[in-house]
């Protein structure tokens, strides 16, 4: 689990953040360890309502066919900061919460500084 600073540290972030485990044996499916008060404001999901990377690509890209298209340009903002030595992955994307409305999003995600077996997301509206 993160440390109490971590979990500190990301509770008094003034935007959406989630922690997800990241190890070589689940780089498919991470499992979300925790979300912000913010995260859950603005989302409406708690970190029961996405326990893992699956549930929360299932209901914030409920559409295959986008699911698809976020999943395909994930995979190639992954590869295009690895070639450049970034940390970090960002893409623009349209999320659906739990209240079921859609808003645009910045998602960024890096490993956590001194803790690379875990992952920040944090989210910047994009949505006017």
């Amino acid at each position: 689990m993160p440390t109490d600073a971590l979990r500190e540290f990301i509770q008094c972030l003034p935007l959406p953040a989630l922690v997800a485990k990241h190890t070589k044996h689940s780089r498919v499916n991470h499992p979300t360890l925790l979300v912000n008060q913010q995260f859950s404001n603005e989302l409406g999901y708690v970190h029961s309502d996405i326990p893992d990377k699956h549930s929360w690509w299932q209901k914030v890209y409920p559409d295959p066919l986008y699911q698809q298209v976020v999943q395909r340009q994930w995979e190639l903002e992954e590869e295009l900061a690895e070639r450049e030595g970034r940390q970090f992955i960002r893409l623009d994307v349209n999320l659906t919460l739990k209240n079921g409305r859609e808003k645009r999003y910045r998602v960024l995600s890096s490993p956590c500084p001194g803790l690379p077996d875990y992952i920040q997301v944090l989210f910047i509206e994009l949505t006017p």
